[in-house]
């Protein structure tokens, strides 16, 4: 799920304009406006999407987790091996 593309903007959007998105579909998909299960599921999912990119902070965090980090360099040799060997 990419969030960013859940709330309709691009990557390169500004904060107002995340909220600007995320309103609007909160207002469409809110739970007290809607009585269907699946529009309470999207609600649930534009709000984590909002969380997720409103902040600066964590925008750039989210936009990092698209490349892999390596954090343990004893990781990279084992499933070299383990891919080698297999």
């Amino acid at each position: 799920m990419d969030h960013f593309e859940l709330l309709g903007v691009g990557r390169d959007a500004t904060t107002i304009e995340i909220k600007k998105a995320y309103r609007k579909l909160a207002n469409k998909y809110h739970p007290d406006k809607n009585t269907s299960v699946e529009d309470g599921e999207k609600f649930q999912l534009i709000q984590k999407s909002y969380d997720a990119i409103s902040d600066p902070k964590k925008r750039a965090l989210y936009l990092k987790s698209n490349y892999t980090i390596i954090t343990d360099p004893r990781e990279v040799a084992d499933s070299f091996w383990h891919n080698a060997l297999s």
